[in-house]
């Protein structure tokens, strides 16, 4: 399951007060996969949802699928934050994995 790292739960928390981040995966070019960020105010029906200390993180199904063995980090700069996702030990670098900018 994707994990929320230190600095992330607390920018989550920042952005999306009583709701949560959300991704939804989209296939990209050459097999990689796109995943767009939007704030919520609730999981959709079938979202899976990571929550910790209070950040709550809804992902659709390809991107619950894909996002798995990673760690979402959040790193805000002035205007716009930029999502990363980390491979957990032991886990395969997302090479061909992306993540949108919010802005």
């Amino acid at each position: 399951m994707l994990e929320l790292a230190d600095g992330a739960v607390k920018e989550i928390k920042e952005l999306a007060g009583d709701g949560g981040l959300r991704f939804v995966g989209k296939p990209g070019e050459e097999g990689s996969f796109l995943f767009d960020p939007s704030l919520a105010d609730a999981p959709e029906d079938d979202d899976q949802v990571v929550e910790r200390d209070g950040a709550r993180v809804f992902l659709d199904a390809l991107a619950a699928e894909k996002l798995d063995d990673q760690i979402l980090e959040v790193h805000s700069h002035g205007d716009h934050v930029h999502f990363d996702f980390v491979p957990q030990a032991g886990a395969e670098s997302p090479a061909d994995d992306e993540a949108a900018e919010d802005s």
